[in-house]
């Protein structure tokens, strides 16, 4: 999948704000996720596994939810990822933050490990080469898609960083998609 990788101009590629505030990709380029608000158009991700290979496509969704837990900024566990090989080589994510893994399958942040892979804006494997859980003390932003749930994580994935995860909807909901979909 090709996608626009226009740097949102109010932050730097190499800005290290970018370890808790990721990109999002939107139809125009990206955009900083504490940046959104309710309305704004988002690239909604959908899978499709075809002889083993993971097909991304997008469509154009509005944003339905959007919060800034900034002011709850009690220490909480968060996952410290770093897959050098990917544009933004680092991440910093919830523990139920859902990821595509290669196979097809979905895991939480906190079920990932050093060696595995996840999948990136290409759809092609990502090689997560250290991962830690460590308290955090900041604000996080969530948003959802405006995509009618339907107990699939298509059109509830977004590319943060150049990495496939899910939505807040598919945080609540993990659980709901079908358990031949979970690893």
């Amino acid at each position: 999948m090709k996608t626009n990788s226009t740097p949102a101009n109010d932050v730097s590629l190499n800005s290290n704000a970018l370890e808790n505030n990721p990109l999002i990709t939107i139809p125009t380029g990206l955009k900083s996720a504490y940046y959104f608000t309710k309305g704004d158009a988002v690239s909604a991700i959908s899978v499709k596994l075809n002889n083993g290979k993971i097909k991304l496509s997008s469509s154009i969704a509005k944003v339905s939810f959007s919060v800034d837990t900034e002011s709850q900024s009690q220490s909480k566990k968060m996952v410290h990822l770093l897959v050098p090989s990917n544009d933004i080589p680092y991440f910093i994510c919830d523990t139920n933050l859902p990821f595509l893994l290669p196979n097809g399958k979905y895991t939480r942040a906190d079920k990932l490990i050093p060696g595995q892979k996840i999948v990136d804006k290409n759809g092609k494997p990502l090689l997560i080469e250290d991962l830690s859980i460590k308290n955090y003390n900041g604000g996080l932003h969530h948003i959802s898609t405006n995509v009618r749930w339907n107990n699939t994580p298509n059109g509830h994935l977004l590319l943060a960083n150049g990495i496939v995860v899910g939505d807040f909807t598919l945080q609540v909901y993990f659980d709901q998609i079908p358990l031949e979909m979970i690893q």
